[in-house]
């Protein structure tokens, strides 16, 4: 394979470290902060692959990693991007070289990721033992490449750390991205949610209505709140209890003046 000729040296190929916050005097960035963003994998994006030999493991979406960086970047071209550097053809074989490059949305600075390869065969094998040329093995090649710079960067980082692996944490992925794309679970619909909550608890008289206001699907919608924001459950779970020790409270006092 050809030795990857080095980019152009120049304003735009370098990269300001993030900030520590001592220069600026403003609070020091988290190093983590992209990486925490992307690495995540929805359960919905993958599927399991076994190669010849025996090799098995998870494929991801090209489409769902594109929506990824669109989403904590921008839109591709502007936010984000990526560059070829160099290519290649050997033992019937195609390889690119590419970089990703991204705008930090905060300062607006511009960074590379490592370079990266990406092969793939120039001739797929049919079932029948025939041959023939793949017209989608530069465009795979590319998307491999870029795949693994997006890693550098944090994007599906938990498949390569081997956490997919575990059952336990595909299902809270599962609920993590049902959560995400639900508006009913966004931060203005709990807000909402729960002074709405407050008022309906303010007229409860006895404790056959606040049983009855908890049955009404209440219960459902808190467990689910609780899945992004335990401290808005906690709260609202509280005040169900409050209520019930108020109206406990009042019952008790009037049965002691009866």
């Amino acid at each position: 394979m050809p030795r990857m000729t080095k980019p152009a040296e120049g304003p735009e190929n370098e990269s300001t470290p993030a900030s520590t916050g001592i220069e600026t005097g403003l609070p020091p960035r988290d190093n983590l902060e992209f990486w925490n963003a992307l690495k995540r994998t929805d359960p919905k994006a993958t599927k399991p692959f076994q190669r010849p030999g025996g090799f098995r493991g998870t494929q991801i979406d090209p489409a769902w990693r594109l929506q990824m960086m669109t989403e904590v970047f921008g839109p591709v071209g502007k936010g984000w991007g990526y560059e070829q550097l160099e290519w290649t053809i050997a033992e019937r074989m195609v390889f690119i070289c590419c970089r990703v490059w991204y705008i930090d949305p905060h300062t607006g600075e511009k960074y590379f990721t490592g370079p990266q390869w990406g092969g793939t065969e120039m001739v797929r094998r049919n079932r029948d033992g025939t041959e023939q040329p793949d017209d989608e093995c530069f465009k795979m090649s590319m998307t491999d490449a870029i795949g693994k710079c997006m890693l550098q960067v944090g994007l599906a980082a938990d498949i390569y750390l081997g956490q997919f692996d575990d059952s336990k944490y595909r299902e809270e992925s599962e609920v993590f991205y049902t959560v995400k794309s639900n508006p009913d679970l966004q931060p203005p619909a709990i807000e909402k949610f729960e002074a709405d909550l407050k008022e309906k608890l303010a007229a409860v008289a006895d404790l056959e209505a606040l049983d009855d206001l908890w049955r009404s699907g209440i219960n459902i919608r808190i467990r689910e709140i609780g899945s992004v924001d335990k401290a808005a459950q906690n709260r609202m779970i509280s005040a169900f209890s409050q209520k019930k020790n108020e109206i406990l409270k009042r019952d008790e006092s009037d049965q002691q003046a009866a």
